[in-house]
């Protein structure tokens, strides 16, 4: 996971797969060890929590958890902030219908 090159704090999200030049400011991505050399990532979207990303100290992700309400209600705006995340924390992530049968089995 490339946010594992970032220390403990916040950060804006930063168009590196996706055609905007950025997302001015909308959506940010907190990151935070576990103390056993794992680190997650909590991308934020206008100011929501929308979902976490954990690996583990090999960089494996080992799990994701959605926050915040159903994923197939956000607004493409969010899905396109999703998809960076994803491709940033190196997983799949092509499409929302990809996402939500892959990743959307945990929504709390």
């Amino acid at each position: 996971m490339s946010f594992s090159l970032f220390d403990n704090g916040e950060f804006e999200l930063e168009s590196r797969f996706s055609p905007q030049q950025s997302f001015y400011n909308k959506a940010s991505v907190i990151v935070s060890t576990d103390g056993r050399g794992g680190v997650t990532a909590t991308l934020r979207s206008y100011l929501t929590s929308i979902v976490t990303v954990h690996s583990t100290a090999d960089g494996d992700v080992d799990s994701i958890r959605w926050l915040n309400g159903d994923p197939a209600d956000w607004s493409n705006t969010t899905w396109r902030h999703i998809r960076e995340f994803f491709k940033q924390a190196g997983l799949k992530a092509t499409s929302k219908a990809q996402c939500l049968r892959d990743y959307a089995r945990e929504v709390d």
